[in-house]
């Protein structure tokens, strides 16, 4: 019983082929293809964080950066070491960046006291120390900053950054905050 199998003919294998690679682009979700930061909005509106984040990315990695959808992105990854390259792909690609780059970085070092992450929550710190005057959380992101290096037992920097934003704070809340970190530095000197 020979069974004969006629071989594939060219014009069956290209239709293959052509088939295989439209299923794969096609039937992927794909949807940094088409979205802009309206899109992106609603997905924080609704919640859809986990959406958000995955269709963030590519868009930030890319040459011209919303920084709309950096803050959202910022504000929904639950990953802070993804923010911390994220942050740092966007600051070596340019080197101007608007008020609102720094909201993010604001964001950021909220986010790396509450985590603990020290590190790169001084890093960032001083990134916005030096260049972020322009965001409107610039005050209360030198004191974030303060609170960072009062955690991580720099107490030395600690006082010089608190000197600082004792020196623009307008907002009696954050003046108040600010009296506090001074008085527990105070206390951590008198204590060695």
């Amino acid at each position: 019983m020979n069974r004969f199998v006629p071989p594939r003919s060219k014009m069956n294998c290209s239709g293959t082929v052509f088939l295989f690679i439209y299923l794969f682009f096609f039937s992927l979700p794909f949807p940094a293809f088409a979205v802009d930061f309206d899109q992106v909005y609603e997905y924080y509106k609704k919640g859809n964080y986990d959406v958000l984040v995955r269709v963030s990315r590519p868009l930030l990695k890319q040459g011209e950066v919303d920084y709309k959808i950096l803050l959202l992105y910022v504000a929904s990854e639950p990953n802070i070491e993804e923010i911390d390259k994220t942050l740092t792909s966007i600051y070596s690609r340019h080197k101007d960046h608007p008020g609102i780059f720094y909201n993010s970085v604001y964001l950021f070092l909220e986010r790396a006291l509450v985590l603990e992450a020290y590190e790169s929550g001084i890093r960032w710190g001083k990134v916005f120390l030096e260049k972020g005057e322009s965001s409107v959380r610039y005050t209360e992101g030198i004191y974030t900053h303060a609170c960072i290096l009062y955690s991580s037992k720099d107490y030395r920097s600690a006082d010089s950054v608190l000197e600082k934003a004792k020196g623009i704070a307008k907002d009696s809340k954050l003046g108040k905050r600010i009296r506090i970190l001074e008085l527990s530095l105070e206390k951590t000197k008198e204590e060695k």
